[in-house]
């Protein structure tokens, strides 16, 4: 059985019955643990647009600012393809060549935004998704990839300056160095501070590479309140890149009030910075999946441990199927080679838009 197929199954245990304690390694283990789970194998292959995005991404009945722009340049920004047997159908957005920033009520604009104001809040949060840099995507300088945030959602050159809201969205930097991007009470730069993705500088600097699909979980967690407006500095952003953990820092101010907490997922995603040389000089793709955000444990690979049960570590589905080092060369889970063209007489032939042609199982 796939892992898609196994996310479904499990997707419909959760609907079915909270109680029922099945699911696949890597997602929460009851509905009540599940805040958003999107997937896109409800929708078909075609343009993804504001309407689906609605439907897709749940909100609360109360927070008004939600706010998205994938309907932007006639529908070529945000899309559904098909990936093959182990992905099935995700999202692809669209980078543009030229564009810097969100742009989001300009044309062009920049790929995709979305901010989505979950229907739990919580002190501690996971997050995940699976990102997938086509080949040809220009890192330039850097870009913005989907994150955590809480209260205002401080993003662009907004300090918090009362401890009334936070956010800590992923980055790539120049040659696709992972970063995470934080801003908090204290930060040292008006535009959030860079937190390396090597472990505090005991492992390499962590780097996503084209032509692989790359995971990535998320825990944040609220630091404690010693008295209204005075919050301490233990808030604590944990990250795992395909499995291995490459960020852990226990020491931010992310709140003075114990009212602010985990409350939004920020999908907004751009090359930027604001100026030129952020551009791509032509147009760039990346595909997402499995876009999950719970309140309970979201597993990782083997070797990256589950913090909230020491001693112990949680597998993937994928693990058994996915590259685990650095070369580009990719197989999906039936052998096919990405990128390469598949033999099997009952596959339909599809443009990939990074110019290759590849045959896929409708």
């Amino acid at each position: 059985m796939s892992a898609k197929i196994q996310y479904i199954l499990s997707a419909a245990v959760f609907t079915a019955a909270a109680t029922i304690s099945f699911a696949p390694a890597g997602y929460a283990q009851t509905a009540s643990d599940t805040v958003s789970f999107v997937n896109f194998e409800n929708r078909s292959v075609g343009v993804y647009g504001n309407a689906e995005a609605k439907e897709d991404f749940k909100r609360n009945d109360y927070d008004k600012s939600w706010w998205y722009a994938m309907d932007k340049n006639n529908g070529e920004n945000s899309k559904v393809v098909y990936d093959g047997e182990e992905h099935g159908n995700v999202l692809q957005l669209k980078y543009p060549k030229g564009c810097v920033g969100p742009n989001d009520n300009d044309t062009p604009a920049c790929a995709a935004q979305i901010i989505q104001p979950l229907v739990k809040t919580a002190d501690t949060m996971w997050s995940a998704y699976d990102i997938f840099f086509e080949d040809g995507f220009e890192f330039q300088l850097g870009g913005k990839l989907p994150g955590l945030c809480g209260g205002k959602c401080y993003t662009g050159n907004a300090m918090p300056e009362t401890g009334d809201g936070w956010s800590a969205r992923i980055m790539w930097r120049k040659d696709g160095n992972a970063v995470q991007l934080i801003y908090f009470m204290g930060q040292k730069s008006v535009y959030g501070d860079d937190f390396k993705w090597d472990l505090n500088g005991t492992i390499l600097q962590k780097q996503f590479t084209t032509g692989t699909w790359h995971r990535i979980v998320n825990k944040v967690r609220m630091n404690t309140i010693a008295s209204p407006g005075n919050g301490d500095k233990n808030g604590r952003v944990q990250t795992w890149l395909d499995g291995e953990l490459v960020l852990d820092v226990d020491t931010l101010r992310l709140r003075d009030y114990d009212t602010v907490k985990v409350d939004k997922f920020y999908l907004s995603t751009f090359h930027g910075g604001s100026s030129a040389e952020w551009a791509p000089t032509h147009d760039c793709f990346i595909r997402y999946d499995n876009f999950t955000v719970s309140t309970d444990s979201i597993a990782v690979k083997t070797g990256a441990p589950d913090t909230t049960a020491p001693g112990t570590d949680r597998i993937t589905p994928r693990a058994q199927n996915r590259a685990t080092v650095a070369p580009v060369e990719t197989y999906r889970i039936d052998g096919t080679f990405v990128g390469r063209k598949i033999t099997r007489p009952d596959a339909a032939t599809h443009q990939h838009r990074n110019g290759k042609k590849v045959k896929v199982v409708k």
